[in-house]
């Protein structure tokens, strides 16, 4: 049996001494901690999170570039900004930018948590995904590309939702039997290609691509076969 997956915060912050108390902190409160020092480090590991904590001072880029590139990437993923620039500029310059919350330095662990459990909450209330003409809206049970509305059975739309959460992780079919169909499927791992080659028909545009070696990942933003 599969034990139940915790939270996973992606920690974007340079100085050591915070990065480990706050891994530390976040582990003790039941979440997976994923540190990265540099925007680039945060960049590559981003696909892992659930909520990104990242700090506006960075030795390679700063916090306001990461956050455009993750947004412009339509990554709808909550970010909470962390900085020692409190002043109001610049709380309005991260939540302008597509920040979900803005903490001062210093900071309470304890309402930082907090607020990290609230940006989860939010996130899974609202259980509806946009990448650009693609919208998934898995409350209402509904799916479309553009203005057409897309006929998927339950188990399509859970498993586009799935995979659309993270996009641009190397999903194995193993994992996607397991979260998707669930521990208690006993079929064949040929059921997952069946359920792409599906997919791919009804959604019009490969979002779903092969990765050799490992299974699918989501594509958030495919080319049309004109535009290749």
């Amino acid at each position: 049996m599969s034990q139940e997956k915790l939270p996973q915060v992606l920690i974007v912050e340079d100085d050591e001494r915070q990065s480990l108390m706050l891994c530390k902190y976040l582990k003790s409160q039941q979440y997976e901690a994923i540190p990265a020092r540099t925007g680039q480090e945060a960049l590559r590991e981003i696909h892992q999170a659930e909520v990104v904590i990242l700090d506006v001072n960075l030795p390679d880029m700063n916090g306001f570039d990461i956050l455009a590139h993750i947004r412009e990437s339509k990554n709808h993923i909550p970010v909470l900004m962390l900085s020692v620039l409190s002043d109001t500029p610049y709380k309005v310059r991260g939540l302008k930018g597509g920040a979900d919350d803005y903490l001062p330095k210093p900071y309470d662990l304890v309402e930082l948590e907090a607020r990290i459990e609230a940006l989860i909450r939010r996130k899974n209330y609202t259980e509806q995904l946009q990448f650009d003409a693609l919208l998934i809206n898995r409350t209402e049970h509904q799916v479309k590309v553009g203005d057409q509305v897309l006929d998927l059975s339950k188990l399509e739309l859970d498993f586009l939702w799935y995979v659309a959460q993270k996009p641009e992780k190397a999903f194995s079919r193993e994992e996607l039997l397991e979260n998707v169909w669930g521990p208690q499927f006993d079929g064949v791992e040929r059921v997952v290609d069946v359920m792409v080659v599906a997919l791919r028909k009804k959604l019009g545009r490969n979002y779903l691509e092969t990765v050799r070696g490992i299974g699918y990942r989501f594509n958030p933003a495919p080319m049309t076969e004109a535009e290749s």
